[in-house]
């Protein structure tokens, strides 16, 4: 578990470092926002022939006045309109939004600068705002002379002057009414974003830690560290308990807690020749075989043997060396196998379980061996 922390990490520090290189040339682009809000216009042509109904007041029609509004804001032709505003060829499309289903729309741009997407934006305002005008001049330049019209053939009656100078009034009210665009909140650049070298950095440490994480653990799998135990507890002919911590300290520093743990191991062997010879063999170079021969050389000593029988401990060094030969393990009595936990491989301890070749009748006994985490060893703690 240690190691695939560690290897998690240093993908992740690898991952990040790429990650930010990867993304410091990327340009950052800056978002600047406009709230406007829309209002559907009166129908002045209706204003002028005496309705009293001057504005829409039902929300269904304002509703469809401002979706639509949106839809053409959006389009390709108001991109065109604002791309020939600001001298550019290819057409500048800014994003509208209706906020929240009600008459407030958002317009927004973003740009490689904080200005140019102020720029943009207040551009796309500004050429709504002169639409807005010019529709209304438009219907306008209809109304006017139909209303000097009136005015011409009302003759000398003063209450008929008066009626079209009130419908004059009025149209010219919706008008300037019309005419005017509120908003909301001009241009505004929004708080500062994250820089991309630092989404590089973030994306590059989740990606390699966790490609480093998985590599580790398809590497773990396939080379049987994690089947180690079930191997071993399935194989042997028991399992002397409990596993050795190799970060105890050293032979001459051994306190009651080492005394104890070596006489568990030694009471666990199998008993009853009268020459015994206990074999120690690791299942690796670092499985920590001299240690368990230790403990077990130290439990002998505190336990002396009973008259006509002795006991000795000899340790056998690792799997595949050339001293451990076949009439070495014919020798033992008893075979203890020390295998590491979440270190030594299944192919290795697999050779340490067929040690005993045709002496089958040899007890071959297992003890797990582990470290201690860096974090736990540092702070004494399990």
């Amino acid at each position: 578990m240690a190691k695939l922390i560690v290897g998690a990490l240093l993908g992740a520090l690898l991952g990040a470092l790429v990650g930010g290189l990867a993304f410091v040339g990327v340009d950052k682009n800056v978002t600047a926002t406009a709230l406007l809000r829309l209002q559907d216009p009166a129908d002045l042509t209706a204003v002028a022939g005496g309705a009293r109904q001057v504005t829409p007041d039902n929300q269904d029609g304002t509703t469809q006045f401002v979706k639509g509004e949106v839809a053409y804001l959006s389009g390709d032709g108001f991109a065109r309109a604002v791309a020939r505003k600001l001298a550019k060829d290819q057409p500048v499309h800014v994003k509208v939004i209706e906020e929240n289903e009600s008459a407030v729309v958002s317009v927004s741009f973003s740009g490689s600068s904080g200005d140019e997407a102020k720029r943009t934006v207040q551009a796309a305002v500004d050429l709504y705002a002169q639409q807005l005008e010019q529709r209304v001049d438009q219907e306008m330049r209809t109304i006017l002379p139909r209303l000097a019209l009136w005015e011409s053939r009302s003759g000398p009656d003063p209450s008929r002057m008066r009626d079209i100078q009130r419908l004059r009034d009025s149209v010219q009210l919706q008008a300037d009414m019309a005419r005017d665009l509120l908003v909301m909140q001009p241009p505004t650049v929004g708080g500062p974003g994250v820089e991309p070298w630092v989404a590089g950095v973030v994306l590059g440490g989740l990606v390699g830690g966790s490609c480093a994480a998985v590599g580790l653990l398809i590497r773990w799998r396939r080379s049987g560290v994690g089947t180690l135990a079930g191997v071993i507890a399935d194989n042997a002919d028991g399992v002397l308990l409990p596993a050795v911590d190799l970060d105890m300290p050293a032979r001459d520093e051994w306190s009651t807690e080492q005394t104890r743990l070596a006489s568990t191991l030694h009471a666990i062997c199998p008993s009853g020749s009268e020459s015994r010879v206990i074999l120690v063999v690791g299942t690796s170079g670092a499985s920590g075989a001299s240690a368990v021969s230790s403990l077990l050389a130290l439990a002998v000593e505190l336990s002396p043997d009973r008259p006509g029988t002795t006991t000795r401990i000899v340790d056998g060094g690792v799997i595949g060396d050339e001293g451990l030969t076949p009439d070495l393990v014919d020798t033992a009595t008893t075979v203890v196998l020390v295998a590491r936990l979440a270190f030594d491989d299944a192919a290795n301890a697999e050779r340490g379980l067929n040690i005993r070749g045709a002496s089958r009748e040899i007890p071959l006994m297992a003890v797990f061996t582990y470290r201690r985490r860096p974090w736990t060893r540092m702070f004494g703690t399990d």
